[in-house]
């Protein structure tokens, strides 16, 4: 196993093989960093694919996110069908390495419970507490401030007998039931305004558009076809019919629909020269077919970017003076490109290519 330092606060996830010689192989890590590759070493060991590298690739943890990351320079790794040198990995994504997919399944993380106040934290206050008159030792109500945009009461004057005036008709008006506050819209305003909406609204609805008065002048035939116009149609529509059939019956439709189904599967492989050329025999047997046509233009885009890919990596090689990795990249322009010998990248490839192969075998 790799030595490969325990990142703080690690997350557990899985790894599930669903295809390739280690179908079945479920395992969970949590560290930073995970290793898989061919090699005893590393923390997933793809011993029995061929094709895998020694040390072809990590899983490393940024965060709450999980990156996988292409460490061989000669085969490559493929994410939901993607050609990918690092790629942000998501719940179920599958991952393709040699003959080798696995599922990455994220960890878990609970989610925070919000904090909720302690119950009883709040006291009651009475709303008008009374205070007692020092003369002559009756309760009093205390004045309270009046809201906003309400003229103040009167003050209370004591009387001649110890009572304050106004005490009757304060307690009075403490003996009636004790109404809901009010919402602060006046019930008049909000009357008169319903009245409006429904009167707008209704004035909408029944008052005659502009251009009622202008009738479709083909409004009449509408409730008038002939018995002649409804053979037409089902004469038409069995002639459609029996084109359809036909053309699903034939070999050559099911002679495109294989080469098609081929083109996908090469396609999503990353064999994007096979994929083209199985797309370009779809659309000679079917020119209208929309899915040929654009799988053709992404084969063709993907299957340059791989060519781009390799000859910058051939270059940097190159001027790192690594001759055995720039042999390497030129070699796979040169077997992408067919040899074509009239292709000017070809010839570049191969120039460079004799360049790496003779300072590699000491002669330059």
């Amino acid at each position: 196993m790799s030595a490969a330092p325990k990142v703080k606060d690690s997350l557990k996830f899985d790894i599930e093989v669903i295809k390739g010689p280690h179908i079945g192989l479920k395992l969970s890590f949590e560290k930073g960093v995970v290793s898989i590759g061919r090699g005893p070493e590393n923390d997933l060991v793809l011993a029995s694919d061929p094709r895998v590298s020694r040390a072809h690739a990590e899983i490393r943890q940024r965060g709450a996110d999980f990156v996988i990351v292409n460490l061989s320079q000669k085969n490559f790794v493929l994410v939901n069908g993607e050609n990918v040198q690092s790629e942000v990995l998501t719940a179920n994504m599958l991952v393709q390495i040699g003959d080798t997919e696995f599922r990455f399944i994220p960890p878990i993380v609970p989610s925070t419970p919000e904090p909720v106040a302690p119950q009883g934290m709040v006291q009651n206050v009475p709303a008008n507490p009374a205070i007692l008159n020092p003369q002559s030792g009756t309760p009093v109500l205390r004045p309270q401030a009046p809201p906003p945009g309400m003229p103040s009461p009167p003050p209370v004057r004591p009387h001649a007998g110890g009572q304050p005036q106004g005490a009757r008709a304060s307690a009075s008006r403490q003996a009636r039931p004790h109404s809901p506050p009010s919402s602060g819209i006046d019930p008049r305003v909000r009357f008169y305004g319903i009245v409006v909406i429904i009167g707008l609204v209704g004035w909408f609805l029944l008052s005659p558009s502009k251009n009622g008065a202008k009738k479709d002048p083909n409004e009449i035939r509408t409730s008038v076809i002939s018995l002649q116009d409804v053979a037409e149609a089902e004469k038409r529509t069995q002639e459609l019919l029996t084109i359809k059939k036909e053309k699903y019956d034939s070999v050559q439709y099911r002679r495109a629909q294989e080469n098609f189904i081929k083109g996908f599967r090469d396609f999503q492989q990353g064999q994007y020269a096979r994929a083209r050329e199985s797309f370009q025999v779809v659309l000679n047997l079917d020119p209208e077919n929309e899915l040929a046509k654009r799988y053709y233009s992404l084969s063709k885009i993907k299957f340059d970017e791989l060519v781009k890919f390799n000859m910058i990596q051939g270059n940097r090689y190159r001027e790192k003076k690594n001759w055995r990795m720039c042999q390497s990249n030129y070699s796979n322009v040169m077997t992408m490109l067919q040899n074509r010998k009239d292709d000017p990248t070809y010839k570049e490839a191969k120039q460079f290519y004799d360049e790496c192969t003779l300072n590699l075998e000491g002669r330059f």
